[in-house]
Parts: structure tokens; sequence; C-alpha cells
């Protein structure tokens, strides 16, 4: 059974509004819907209101395709991934021009890509993953995420340290950047003293707790950085170590959210996160569909958009 869900029709933008939004997104003027040709577009995610960054890369799309003269519905499921497929297929029903997954693994939404497929309706990914049934994944370049992430840990630790790891597997873009981490981890030396799978519904919460039980359980000096997939969980990492009076210990996290960025800058022991080009990716994915939907071209199955290492440095 579907819980209930809040679907919010966002109106289609005067014409006359649309040709900035072309400019804005970088589309060819020849193949993007700016011309008036609004499409009907269907959001649908399952993290919108629990997660800063699913939100953040939600609202810029949204911002854009408005301004692009597209109507654009969006429904959250408030972390029912079960749900998702339910209103893909209530999408479907409706007869939009293309559905966009806001986040989220595709390989749990197997009948609402069915049910897509069946009726020729594309389906799309905001930094979501890559499988059947999704035209292309827009995303981070999420190796680069995670061996950034961690260089800059190393860089602060030195080789042959030990470091707590906060992931989270079953989120494909967040299992490519762990890799990527433990691999680099692992090729300089580095011990990784406990591989936790954090909790997306209580990122900070989950992570804060964790982390002060890791700190009961390895004293000073047994611990020299803890890295974390995203900065909502980095949050309550940074925040436990502040607690526990362990500010020797690093934390670097991935997403460069504002409350991220905020600390980073103020020269503490969370020295860096990998800012993910949310507005970027938002852009890039509007240009990637309206390519499809008007010229039917038919872009790469991952289409990445680079981060970039912040510090404090430049981090204000």
């Amino acid at each position: 059974m579907i819980k209930s869900t809040q679907r919010r029709w966002i109106a289609a933008a005067l014409a006359a509004t649309s040709l900035a939004g072309v400019a804005a997104c970088g589309g060819d003027d020849g193949e993007s819907s700016g011309n008036g040709d609004g499409k009907t577009i269907a959001i649908v995610s399952p993290y919108y209101s629990d997660q800063p960054a699913t939100k953040e890369v939600v609202d810029a799309f949204t911002a854009a395709a408005e301004a692009n003269g597209h109507t654009v519905s969006l429904v959250d499921t408030k972390g029912d991934l079960a749900a998702v497929n339910g209103e893909m297929q209530n999408a479907v029903s409706e007869k939009v021009d293309a559905i966009v997954l806001g986040m989220g693994d595709p390989q749990e939404f197997s009948a609402g890509l069915s049910a897509a497929v069946e009726a020729e309706i594309p389906v799309f990914g905001l930094d979501a993953g890559s499988v059947d049934g999704v035209v292309a994944n827009i995303t981070s370049d999420n190796d680069f995420l995670g061996t950034t992430s961690a260089q800059a840990l190393i860089d602060a630790m030195g080789e042959g340290t030990n470091v707590i790891v906060i992931h989270f597997d079953p989120f494909e873009p967040v299992r490519l950047r762990g890799a990527a981490a433990r691999a680099l981890f692992e090729e300089k030396g580095i011990t990784i003293l406990e591989d936790i799978q954090g909790d997306p519904a209580d990122s900070t919460g989950f992570a804060k707790t964790t982390v002060l039980d890791l700190l009961s359980k390895y004293g000073e000096g047994e611990v020299d950085g803890i890295w974390v997939a995203w900065d909502a969980s980095a949050l309550g990492a940074y925040q436990a170590t502040v607690e526990a009076g362990r500010t020797e210990i690093e934390v670097v996290g991935v997403d460069g959210q504002d409350f991220a960025k905020a600390e980073v800058a103020k020269g503490g022991n969370w020295i860096a996160t990998v800012r993910q080009d949310w507005a970027g990716i938002a852009n890039k994915a509007l240009e990637v569909i309206e390519a499809y939907l008007v010229s039917g071209t038919k872009p790469e199955a991952v289409v990445v958009v680079p981060g970039e290492l912040i510090t404090k440095d430049n981090a204000s």
C-alpha cells in the first residue's frame, strides 16, 4: 500500500521567460523546448524532505524546467522506496512526457520502470543509478568525489594512519564514491578501522550516535580521521568529535552543502568537503531531457558533471 504523498504541480512559465531559461541552462536554441512547446515532467523522489542535497538538485531542476515553459509535478515519498514504483505508475497513467527520479536506487523501482518502458515514457535520473529503463543518469563524477575527499584526508593525516568510513552502498552514487575512497586508502596504506553503513533517513543523528560509541571504543591516537560519503552524515560525525573532545580527528565529507562549507571555513577539524554542482547537474539534466524529447537525441547512459574540493581556503 502506498503511503499518502503530496503532488505539487508547478505552473508553466510564460513563453517570454523561457528564452532566458534556455540561455541559463546552456541548451542549444534549436533543441530546447524553450520555444513554448512545454512538456509535462513528473519528478518522483524518495529523499526530497530527508536529504538537503536531494532538495537542492530537485529545486534547481524544477526552477530551470519551469523557466523553460514546462509543467513539473513533484512527489516526495518520504523515504518509502516501495511507494516510488506506485508514483511512477501514476505518472504513466497521467501520460506525462518524462519521469525524473530525484535520487534513489532505480534497482528498487523495477515495477515503475517497466510501466514507463511499456508506455514509452522516458525515465531520467538526477543523481540516481544507471540501469535498464533509465535513459540517462545525470550525476557527479563519483570517482572524483571519492578520491578527492579521501586524498584531502590523507594529506591531513599522513600515510599509515587509521580511519573510520561511513558510507551507504545501496545508493549507487554513494557506493561508487565509497569504493573510490577505499581503493585510495588501501593504496596509501591507510587502515579502515570501521566501515559503517549510514542511515539516510537519519543521517546526522545516526552518524553522531555511532561515532560517539566508536570514540568510546578507540582511545586518543587510535583514530586519525573519519571519511563520510555525504555531508549530512559528516555533520553528525563532526559533532561527535566536538562533543567527545576528540577534535584531533580530521573529518571530511562530500556534497558541499552550505552548512558543511560554513564549518570547513572555521578551520577546525572538519577540514574538507567536495562540492557537487547541483545547479550544473540540474541544468545538464534539463538539457539532456529537452534534446531527447524534442529531437530524439540519445544521451550517454551516465552524464557526469565535475565537482570541486572545498577547504578553509575557498569555503567562504
